[in-house]
């Protein structure tokens, strides 16, 4: 039941272009499979919504559902129904979000055949040639520079983003009546507490 929901929500968020606004609620049933019946199942329902995309819409949009949020939210449920503290489960929900970009860039850069990693590189460039040139020095960023930036915006992207899933599902967990399964800092408890309950 939570694959089928899964692969009907990506399916209409892709094909009505909905995706960037259903980005957060999409890895809701796996982590509802995970904090219910724990990490096996959560991996279960995983593989037959990726399945259920491979039929429906076929190989390159399951691997990119797979890659871009299925290996997220399977990080965030197993880490949650472990009941991992925030300071390790955000981290680690950060670095499956860059593993599964950085594998959806090479899958895209093969589709495409175009060096998708080499062009992110040649923008962040660029734009450390201009932030050098607004500072005043001269000369071109090293190579390494640029890998260390795009890495540091790449991360702290990440972090942001793993972030704010963490506080919207402790709201959206606790209106479910599942919040005691997931484990608060203090200022997040405070927070949550503080809100209507349905």
């Amino acid at each position: 039941m939570l694959a089928a929901v899964t692969g009907l929500a990506y399916t209409v968020g892709n094909l009505l272009r909905l995706e960037g606004y259903l980005a957060y609620g999409l890895p809701l049933p796996i982590v509802l499979a995970a904090l219910r019946s724990g990490p096996l199942p959560a991996l279960k329902t995983l593989t037959v919504a990726v399945l259920l995309l491979l039929i429906l819409m076929g190989p390159v949009r399951a691997a990119t559902y797979l890659l871009v949020y299925g290996v997220l939210s399977l990080t965030l449920g197993v880490s949650w129904a472990l009941r991992l503290p925030w300071l390790l489960s955000v981290p680690l929900g950060a670095l499956a979000r860059i593993a599964g970009y950085f594998a959806y860039i090479a899958l895209s850069s093969f589709v495409t055949n175009e060096n998708l990693l080499a062009l992110m590189m040649t923008n962040v460039y660029s734009l450390l040639d201009q932030l050098s040139v607004a500072l005043g020095t001269s000369g071109a960023p090293p190579p390494l520079a640029v890998a260390v930036v795009l890495a540091s915006l790449l991360f702290v992207n990440s972090l942001m983003y793993v972030f704010l899933m963490h506080v919207l599902y402790a709201i959206m967990l606790r209106a479910m009546g599942m919040g005691q399964q997931m484990r608060l800092p203090k200022f997040a408890e405070r927070f949550v507490a503080g809100l209507p309950t349905t």
